[in-house]
């Protein structure tokens, strides 16, 4: 085959995987969904179990929501009230939309904003948080000790900050630089990589005491990295 035969080729190759780009990277909030709605879910499903009726819950980074919507029927019945704040404009506009689906409007409610801007956490209903949730968003945030003090200020005394999150035992060359390219090809920030080991000095310098750290059941628990749930109590 000749040098001339072959760009129709390649520019219908390439066409496609551009269109591809485009259609993934213009519906984010249905590839957040996909690929990642069961496994977050199931640790929405191992915080909201700790919880006690009537807690009042800051979430950082609730997404669209819809990890959390699964369990409207237990928000309802605990009569649990989340706010959660997101920096992704799609994802809160997303997140509003499902709240109204679910007619969750009661029990949940969402902003637009960072968890480093006291304005924007200050401006809920809610002025005492009885625990803070970030739900696989520490490791996407730069200032991960300061995102557990800012939200540290709006949780009650000896509340409680729940984390859950997959971290890595071991990686291979490129690991990271294709996670972190992952953003590119899905508008889906899947943060940085991080090490178990590397989180856990976080943790420690936050001042904060760790209650917990454990493998969530039924969640990743593999050779290379695994699920966990850290609780840290506010002082």
């Amino acid at each position: 085959m000749s040098n001339s035969s072959l760009v129709p080729l390649v520019a219908a190759s390439a066409l496609g995987a551009l269109g591809l780009i485009y259609v993934v990277r213009t519906k984010s909030s249905a590839i957040y969904d996909l690929l990642i709605l069961r496994m977050t879910s199931l640790w929405y499903a191992t915080v909201l179990s700790k919880l006690s009726n009537g807690s009042k819950v800051l979430d950082i980074g609730i997404g669209n929501a819809s990890s959390l919507l699964v369990h409207t029927a237990e928000l309802k019945a605990k009569d649990i009230t989340i706010c959660g704040v997101d920096y992704t404009r799609e994802y809160v506009e997303a997140a509003q939309e499902n709240i109204k689906k679910n007619k969750a409007e009661d029990n949940v409610q969402v902003v637009y904003g960072s968890v480093y801007d006291g304005s924007v956490l200050s401006s809920f209903p809610v002025k005492n948080f009885d625990a803070a949730y970030f739900s696989g968003s520490i490791a996407l945030l730069p200032d991960p000790i300061s995102a557990l003090h800012s939200a540290a200020k709006v949780v009650k005394p000896s509340g409680l900050i729940y984390i859950t999150q997959t971290y890595q035992k071991r990686g291979f060359p490129g690991l990271a630089l294709f996670k972190r390219n992952l953003k590119f090809m899905t508008t889906i920030d899947f943060g940085e990589l991080t090490y178990e080991k590397d989180i856990m000095e976080v943790f420690k310098a936050s001042g904060y005491e760790i209650v917990c750290h454990q493998i969530i059941e039924g969640s990743v628990d593999n050779a290379m990295q695994s699920a966990y749930l850290t609780v840290l109590r506010v002082e």
